[in-house]
């Protein structure tokens, strides 16, 4: 994890939401000084903190955790067949 991406990424959101970091903190449970923390980058979130702040800034996990990037996925249709997907996230 990079945690200035991850910094820059939650503050950039939350700006961008208009939510205030009491805000966030009210609807994670996350501490206010915490915040201020992943926010300068210089703590490391929890995975719980993570789960929370994907939720309330709409941010998959897997963003919050690695950044933008490509993730391939595959499985199967309705049919039967197999299908394969590479998705930027």
């Amino acid at each position: 994890m990079n945690l200035n991406s991850f910094a820059k990424l939650i503050s950039e959101k939350r700006k961008a939401l208009g939510l205030s970091m009491t805000d966030v903190s009210e609807k994670t449970g996350i501490n206010i000084e915490v915040l201020e923390k992943y926010e300068k980058g210089i703590q490391k979130p929890t995975a719980g903190d993570i789960k929370s702040l994907g939720k309330i800034l709409d941010i998959p996990p897997v963003i919050l955790m690695h950044g933008h990037g490509i993730m391939h996925s595959s499985g199967f249709d309705e049919d039967g067949h197999r299908t394969s997907k590479w998705t930027e996230f």
